[in-house]
């Protein structure tokens, strides 16, 4: 099965819906990212592989409403969607 950013999206919505849980959505992302490993495309892995940092601390941490944020960007294909998170996220540091 190939996987969209629109079907990662959903995915990462129905993961959210469980709960907030960093460790398992953490999980979940690594998972997936090692069994679609440069299918998808480098954009996929690289957002795979992000969610899945989540559990190395909190210094990686998105929040549950980043999450959702990133699940709706996902389905709507919209370009760069951790990029833009995390520019929002660390705009007031810089």
């Amino acid at each position: 099965m190939k996987h969209t950013k629109n079907e990662i999206g959903k995915e990462l919505k129905i993961q959210l819906d469980k709960s907030y849980n960093i460790e398992r959505i953490s999980n979940w992302a690594y998972d997936l990212f090692i069994s679609l490993r440069g299918k998808p495309s480098p954009d996929l892995d690289s957002i795979l592989n992000r969610i899945s940092l989540m559990a190395a601390g909190p210094e990686f941490e998105y929040t549950e409403e980043e999450l959702k944020l990133l699940a709706e960007m996902l389905i709507n294909d919209e370009e760069d969607p951790i990029k833009r998170i995390d520019e929002a996220k660390f705009k007031d540091l810089i």
